[in-house]
């Protein structure tokens, strides 16, 4: 059988390490920063969605009571369509109706009163303890069920006792009203349902922005727990092959030459760490088997490290770019350019003169991790950083 997936890819860092210039405990140091990094993403993105959910509640609310008041002046204004208002004989009539409406609210109110008395006195954890005692699964179901369908019927009750309650203040304010008085109530009632129906609209929309907000931050967290399963098995694998590292300390030297093409294999790094996570070239995609064309190389590195002038030269371009993020563009002489993305943090602007080993900004991320993307051109042709960084 062939190696393991764990073992080829260690020994393919392996490979790449060799080209580090970097002590052992120099990458050690760097993976578990970057470790400590993800685990405070982690954290952060997961006491986001805590506050979301906390916020989508309060939003479910607030839809519940407009819901609520939309359904009420609805019940009420069902009475007035045909644009029908009480004569004597029928406020006489209504007065009647009233005194029956306010004995079957107070009805409804003794016995919701009544179930709220019977569950304090089982209890708070009372609901909890019912499902806990169940002596199977099945029963567990049921008493489930059980629960879920009584929590229901008690917001159904609440909500037709407020409804209730409403209706009979509307019309025992009504019967206090002339006819034409009768219209204006009734019309701004119509008024008052329309704000009320376009606040429910707003806030519909906005539980439909919390969700999908929450649901990115779910996302996020999926995407840096596999970042950090990653990195811990390279730390595993990394240890336990220490023997295998030949190490070597990386020195950042200075030239006087300022043409690049007399500099090749001897330009300094643009970060202190150079493990390569991506070559130049064709790329392969292992999930998808398409191709792209990577026209630099990918340092894995954490974030926040520093990013150097690799040479004398001129910023050109300071921005953001799709799929590499910020970006620093710089222009040397002989008509080389330097590209420096994914940055989390930019000190140069465009037009500054560049000195070499100058800290230019600091490196960043990408959805796949903690990166520093690096390429070097020669006029108008993309060249492989590898042929001409000194490793």
């Amino acid at each position: 059988m062939g190696l393991s997936f764990a073992k080829k890819y260690c020994m393919f860092l392996f490979a790449l390490l060799v080209l580090t210039g970097a002590t052992y405990e120099e990458i050690l140091l760097d993976k578990k920063k970057q470790a400590d990094n993800i685990e405070k993403d982690i954290i952060e993105s997961k006491s986001g969605i805590t506050k979301i959910t906390t916020r989508t509640a309060i939003i479910n609310q607030q839809i519940d009571s407009v819901e609520s008041a939309v359904n009420s002046i609805n019940s009420f204004l069902k009475n007035y369509e045909n644009e029908s208002y009480m004569t004597p004989d029928q406020i006489a009539i209504e007065t009647n109706m009233i005194i029956y409406l306010a004995e079957d609210v107070e009805r409804i109110q003794q016995s919701f009163k009544n179930k709220v008395i019977s569950l304090y006195k089982h209890g708070e954890n009372y609901e909890l303890e019912l499902l806990l005692s169940s002596k199977t699964p099945n029963e567990y179901l049921r008493r489930n069920q059980y629960l879920q369908k009584f929590s229901q019927n008690r917001k159904k009750e609440l909500r037709d006792l407020k409804a209730k309650k409403f209706i009979l203040e509307e019309k025992r304010k009504m019967l206090t009203l002339s006819t034409s008085s009768q219209r204006f109530y009734v019309e701004s009632k119509r008024n008052e349902r329309s704000l009320l129906e376009s606040r429910l609209k707003e806030l519909k929309t906005l539980k439909g922005n919390t969700e999908s907000e929450s649901s990115l931050l779910a996302g996020r967290v999926t995407r840096y727990e596999d970042q950090l399963n990653n990195i811990r098995n390279f730390i595993n694998n990394f240890e336990n092959n220490r023997e295998n590292f030949n190490e070597s300390k990386y020195n950042r030297i200075n030239y006087e030459s300022t043409d690049l093409t007399q500099l090749k294999g001897n330009i300094n790094l643009p970060i202190d760490l150079g493990l390569i996570s991506t070559n130049f070239g064709n790329i392969s995609d292992n999930k998808t088997l398409a191709i792209s064309l990577n026209n630099g190389v990918d340092f894995s590195i954490a974030r926040n490290s520093k990013v150097y002038a690799i040479a004398d030269g001129t910023v050109s371009i300071v921005g953001d770019i799709p799929f590499y993020g910020r970006v620093i563009i710089i222009s040397h002489s002989s008509g080389f350019r330097s590209v420096y993305a994914s940055l989390n943090e930019v000190n140069v602007k465009a037009g500054d003169v560049i000195r070499l080993n100058q800290v230019i900004g600091k490196t960043g991320e990408t959805l796949e991790g903690q990166t520093m993307h690096f390429e070097l051109w020669q006029n108008s042709t993309p060249v492989n950083p590898r042929e001409w960084l000194r490793f």
